[in-house]
């Protein structure tokens, strides 16, 4: 399916679920792409190179555990809004393409958070907490019952 672009910026603004998050500055419509990855702006870093990396810290919190290794930003200093972006079970973006691509997977209002489900990233591991349960999604859910 080819979708539009949204117009919509993200900005970053303090969040009720964590810290910072991801906000829309205009109405954002069902479908359309959000554009809140610069795909330039991450790097896969194997798992022995990432803990033995002077930046481990940062890499094991902020990156993007996967089977092998962690996609993390290029440069703390200076990276995507989407680096923020926080979970919710019940997402208001998802991605086609478990990238940098995402999607409105409903109508989204101006000042709302853009939040995503952390646990559809990586079928193997949590990216919340790696020392917590995490309850499983409404369509995990679905899928289980089939």
């Amino acid at each position: 399916m080819k979708r539009k672009v949204s117009k919509a910026f993200v900005h970053l603004g303090a969040s009720s679920i964590h810290g910072l998050g991801c906000f829309a500055d205009i109405d954002i419509k069902k479908d359309e792409l959000v554009r809140v990855w610069d795909g330039k702006d991450s790097r896969w870093i194997p798992l022995a190179r990432a803990h033995a990396s002077p930046q481990a810290q940062l890499i094991k919190r902020f990156g993007i555990r996967t089977t092998g290794g962690y996609w993390a930003p290029i440069d703390f200093l200076r990276i995507s809004t989407g680096w923020y972006m926080n979970h919710d079970a019940n997402p208001n973006i998802g991605s086609d393409d478990g990238d940098v691509t995402y999607y409105a997977l409903r109508d989204i209002k101006a000042g709302e958070e853009l939040v995503m489900d952390y646990r559809l990233m990586d079928a193997r591991h949590d990216n919340l907490h790696r020392d917590e349960v995490v309850p499983a999604t409404a369509r995990a859910k679905r899928r289980r019952r089939k």
